[in-house]
């Protein structure tokens, strides 16, 4: 779940949409529904508004120990954050998780 949303910022695309469907057929091999994506968009969101409100350390939900990684150009703690809390809802779906 750390490397994940690393990645997701540094090669999934320059917006919002364009990194969820990075991560989305990174995790489940498929594009997302409308309501799948719309449902993660808004996930990021109020997690980077809670983050970023609350004062809450974005660095304490990014990662699990020191040292803190390098952040891709142009990315914020408070994404990484955001994207990771983002990364471990797709990582534990029953999709994700069960092979048939």
């Amino acid at each position: 779940a750390q490397g994940l949303p690393l990645r997701t910022l540094a090669e999934g695309g320059g917006t919002d949409p364009d990194r969820i469907d990075y991560a989305f057929r990174r995790c489940l091999s498929r594009p997302p529904t409308a309501s799948e994506k719309d449902a993660l968009a808004k996930l990021v969101a109020s997690q980077r508004e809670r983050i970023t409100k609350d004062g809450i350390d974005p660095w304490t939900i990014a990662i699990q120990s020191n040292p803190k990684p390098i952040l891709p150009t142009g990315a914020t703690p408070v994404q990484l954050a955001a994207y990771t809390v983002m990364s471990r809802v797709l990582l534990n779906l029953d999709e994700t998780i069960t092979k048939e």
